[in-house]
């Protein structure tokens, strides 16, 4: 095994020679550190006259080794005197410490492969488990930690009065990870490594569309309601997404009736997000240059139901529409094996050859191409471009016609859908669309659609934001990085799903302490935007859009300035597994000193395998995670959901017992922290803009609900108003 007699030897020799000696070696080495034992006993011997004030010397050693029976085991006093005769110099002991400490990593190193080794070869337990067991032994290793023994009450007495003693000498007795919220702090003197807290709220307080909206999927049609967590869905990319969380059924919102200038209409609640472009701003950003006016694009930005409602036209006319929704990209699905080759199929359908009156779901699911020469075969034998440019299909079946409908949705495009009776009075179905695309396969139609045509209308604009009765709703979230997907016949792109993140700036900027927030929901853009927010005191909205004046790009500036030399680490990378976060924290720990570890959120991680139930899969993350922070020692902070139950109540306010999906993130925490807004359910609140920070369980403490500023268009949460608080918030 690796090591080093002579360094050991002078090290050993170097202390019993000089005090000053033996403080450098501290530093650097354990007992443990030593590779022959003899070498060990006589280290501890030094440590120990050296911790009660006496001289360590080979007398005073000699002496010491005497009284504990091990003198002659380790040589003698003649080798206690040969040490101190061959050390070349006492001042170089902490180099020679050094060589000892390398040689015992090692060593250690060695023990680990081993080990790791043994792990593979047995293959006793889950692949995950064993590769976990193996980065912890290599984390050991390069952590320079060992093992640690059960101790003696007496001999961990001594550790803990210098604890409290420190702590007591901190400013304002916090001697934790402060997270800048002043009551919160008092109660908890920060929080401490090796905890588990866990942040809790209903999920989003909203963003959800009706049970029955059909949702489209890389195979056919769902609906919201019968959605689950693994499912497929399918995102604005046009490519196959999976949902990774879903609420529950949430009943008694306000909802509205959106209605699109296609004719399409979804219900939503009040909170489900869309993806918009606003056109007031192009309106008022038209800038007159020589010959003529240059309009600017759109921005497009993430609104609520409500905020659509309220801005439905633009204020500079009265009665132009606002907002727009791009359509989807064409769904990006896999080649399949049809009956028929689409062309053939499509032109046999269009010419009324086939009498069939749907399109079987395996060409509606089939490749991009295969859909395109599916539309082509079906306009060469029954389609036309109008005097306008526009591609128009005239079908005598209902369901064939909203077939054909979703086939044109399917690769990107919008429609019109017009039912009208015929010269002999029978009813028929007209369908349009513009594209400048090539539609057709016929050159002659090819030359009339490409002499007439109109560009492709990408927008679907809102004509109509309905108050309805309220009705069941649920919200799901997907894994794409844009966190949109499909939903009605339409294909209309919608939008999925700040306390654990103020606590993060608290830590990383105003504290300067290595902070990790692992987001399983939003995007690092996404994220830091609301950081650039909450730090400048910049409506998020206006970010957003880009719309600032002198004043606030001076305040962007200085923000920008503190935060590209704040330690705070983002990860957004979708479907983390819990080995992969370890990994990463171990990391970090060891290159960076890690104090703080934010997750968001719980119910959102995989283990990437399968498991009798998705309690028993969050409880195992409880215990894991619990256990990071222990062998980390750092703080935890664990982003939850709360199930239904508060709303049950009267007064709406969570309990721990509404902790969703297992109750076993209550008993690992050694937090639970519950977050509640009266004005989420009651519009005329009297504590409108303020939210209550319930510490429910407090394992090192009392328990106590907090009264703190909810600033949502700072994206933050702030100190109420406090003596000894500035006010800005946090």
């Amino acid at each position: 095994m690796p090591h080093d007699d002579t360094a050991e030897q002078s090290v050993l020799g170097g202390m019993m020679l000089s005090k000053d000696a033996i403080a450098d070696v501290v530093e650097v080495l354990s007992g443990q550190d030593f590779y022959k034992p003899a070498h060990e006993s006589i280290y501890e011997a030094i440590i120990t006259l050296y911790g009660h004030g006496e001289p360590a010397d080979a007398v005073t050693v000699a002496d010491e080794l005497n009284k504990r029976g091990e003198l002659n085991r380790v040589g003698g006093a003649p080798y206690l005197h040969s040490l101190i005769s061959s050390v070349p110099t006492a001042a170089n002991a902490g180099f020679y410490a050094e060589i000892v400490a390398e040689q015992a990593v090692l060593r250690r190193l060695v023990e680990a492969g081993t080990k790791i080794a043994q792990l593979g070869y047995t293959a006793d337990g889950e692949v995950e488990s064993l590769v976990n067991q193996a980065q912890s032994e290599i984390y050991g290793v390069a952590d320079g930690r060992k093992n640690e023994d059960y101790v003696r009450l007496g001999d961990a007495l001594d550790a803990t009065i210098d604890e409290i003693e420190a702590n007591g000498a901190r400013a304002g007795g916090i001697h934790g990870v402060p997270t800048g919220f002043i009551e919160f702090d008092e109660l908890t003197a920060g929080l401490q490594a090796g905890q588990m807290i866990v942040i809790a709220a209903r999920p989003a307080m909203g963003k959800a569309l009706a049970l029955d909206t059909e949702i489209p999927t890389p195979t056919g049609w769902t609906t919201m309601g019968r959605l689950s967590v693994g499912d497929q869905v399918l995102g604005a990319d046009g490519r196959p997404t999976t949902v990774t969380a879903a609420t529950e059924v949430m009943e008694n919102r306000p909802c509205y009736r959106l209605v699109f200038d296609d004719g399409s209409e979804i219900i939503a609640d009040a909170e489900h997000q869309w993806l918009t472009r606003a056109h007031t701003s192009v309106r008022a950003e038209q800038t007159v240059l020589a010959g003529g006016v240059q309009r600017h694009s759109p921005e497009t930005e993430v609104r609520t139901t409500e905020q659509i409602r309220s801005t439905l036209r633009c204020p500079s006319t009265g009665t132009a529409l606002n907002h727009s929704i791009t359509t989807t990209a064409p769904l990006q699905l896999p080649e399949t094996k049809l009956p028929v080759e689409p062309y053939t199929f499509g032109a046999n359908l269009g010419g009324g050859v086939l009498d069939q009156e749907r399109i079987p779901a395996c060409y509606l699911r089939a490749s991009e191409q295969q859909r395109r020469d599916l539309l082509a075969g079906l306009l060469d034998a029954g389609g036309t471009v109008t005097r306008a440019g526009a591609v128009q299909c005239v079908l005598t079946n209902r369901a064939l016609a909203l077939d054909v409908q979703e086939l044109v949705h399917s690769l990107g495009y919008r429609t019109g859908l017009r039912t009208q009776r015929s010269e002999s009075g029978s009813l028929v179905f007209k369908l349009t669309f513009s594209s400048p695309d090539t539609v057709f396969s016929l050159p002659r139609k090819q030359e009339m659609h490409r002499a007439r045509a109109c560009r492709s209308d990408s927008q679907r604009f809102i004509v109509a934001v309905e108050p309805v009765e309220s009705v069941p709703v649920r919200c799901i979230q997907v894994d794409n990085e844009d966190h949109l997907y499909l939903a009605s016949r339409a294909m209309v792109p919608t939008h999925n799903s700040t306390f654990a993140l103020d606590i993060a700036r608290s830590a990383a900027i105003k504290n300067n302490m290595t902070t990790v927030f692992f987001s399983l929901e939003m995007g690092r853009n996404e994220i830091i935007t609301k950081i650039i927010s909450a730090e400048a005191s910049l409506n998020l909205s206006d970010l957003r859009k880009g719309n600032l004046d002198e004043d606030q790009w001076t305040r962007l500036a200085t923000a920008t300035g503190k935060l590209e030399s704040a330690p705070l680490f983002i990860d957004d990378s979708p479907n983390m597994t819990l080995m992969e976060i370890r990994a990463k924290a171990r990391r970090l720990k060891q290159r960076n000193n890690l104090q703080l570890i934010v997750l968001d959120y719980l119910q959102l991680m995989s283990s990437g395998k399968k498991v009798e139930s998705r309690q028993q899969e969050v409880s195992e993350f409880s215990r894991a995670l619990k256990l990071m922070a222990k062998e980390l020692e750092v703080p935890l902070i664990a982003l939850s959901q709360l199930n239904r139950g508060s709303e049950q109540r009267t007064d709406k306010k969570p309990m721990v017992s509404d902790l969703r999906e297992s109750g076993s993130i209550e008993q690992d925490a050694d937090m639970v922290v519950l977050l509640h807004r009266d004005d989420v359910y009651d519009k005329e609140s009297p504590r409108a803009g303020e939210a209550d920070v319930i510490v429910a369980k407090h394992r090192n403490g009392p328990t106590k609900t907090i009264a703190v500023a909810f600033q949502g268009h700072y994206s933050r949460f702030a100190n109420m108003t406090h003596d000894s608080y500035s006010g800005d918030g946090f």
